[in-house]
């Protein structure tokens, strides 16, 4: 997924509408409006699966809340600052104009989205082995 970040980063990574969180802040948390997706542009976070039984590790040009822009169902995850981070604000009208005017935009959201389907169904298949219910 370098490249998708390396892609976000160039695109949007100047952006003057930054949004700081210190180290320990939620960023995003479970059963909130998905009103926003953010673009980590500096820091480290976490995110918390399967109710805190997994975590992932996320920094600089990865997608926070990512269906929040598409959709706005409720975030399905909590996510929290290790460091503190800068992160990007992407509305519902933001990412409509970055898929209608950077077809490329979409093209590396969907590899992103996939990349997170195989993910989960791979940590899916994991637990199931281990037996253990999720």
């Amino acid at each position: 997924m370098k490249k998708e970040r390396t892609f976000f980063l160039n695109l949007l990574g100047e952006g003057k509408d930054t949004i700081e969180k210190k180290a320990g802040e939620t960023i995003v948390n479970i059963g909130q409006p998905g009103e926003h997706t953010y673009l980590l542009k500096s820091g480290t976070a976490r995110i918390d699966l399967i109710g805190g039984k997994h975590t992932v590790e996320l920094g600089p040009g990865d997608l926070i809340g990512l269906m929040g822009s598409i959709d706005g169902r409720d975030y399905e995850d909590t996510t929290v600052a290790i460091t503190d981070c800068q992160l990007i604000p992407i509305d519902q009208k933001r990412a409509e104009y970055l898929f209608r005017e950077h077809p490329t935009f979409a093209f590396h959201v969907i590899k992103v989205l996939i990349d997170r389907f195989y993910f989960a169904m791979d940590l899916a298949k994991r637990y199931r082995q281990a037996g253990v219910a999720i």
